[in-house]
């Protein structure tokens, strides 16, 4: 059986959530409880973890929102390349709020194991966003 398109709406699920939706059960329901996060921000273990990571991006930016350009799986791993919008209305690594438009592309992968992501890694230019918010 082709288990690919429903690890697909996983990935995208989680996505859709979090970001657009600022959902943040959704990593408690989708999340396993010691996955492991690899971000260009750090390497963090579990869910409580994560959701710190995502107040501090939805503090910074709170109408962040994340729009697919196109989503891959294959074996256990679902990959989205994406871009982001938002302005910056909070502290984001230690700049003051200036309400500029930010806008940047990224690729995130989320390794799934039982209908649980299991390990994520998000990539993207942290220096892009600095530029912008100036």
């Amino acid at each position: 059986m082709d288990n690919l398109p429903h690890l697909k709406l996983i990935g995208e699920e989680f996505q859709e959530r979090i970001w657009n939706k600022k959902d943040l059960s959704a990593i408690d329901d989708l999340l396993h409880p010691d996955a492991i996060i690899h971000s260009l921000l750090g390497n963090f273990q579990g869910r409580e973890l994560m959701k710190n990571v995502v107040k501090t991006w939805l503090k910074a930016f709170p109408n962040l929102s994340v729009k697919n350009i196109f989503v891959v799986c294959e074996r256990d791993v679902v990959v989205t390349n994406w871009r982001c919008s938002a302005n910056h209305q909070g502290e984001f690594k230690n700049k003051k709020p200036t309400g500029r438009p930010i806008s940047f592309s990224g690729v995130s992968m989320y390794r799934i194991k039982n209908d649980k992501i299991i390990e994520y890694w998000s990539y993207f230019d942290v220096q892009h966003i600095l530029n912008q918010i100036g």
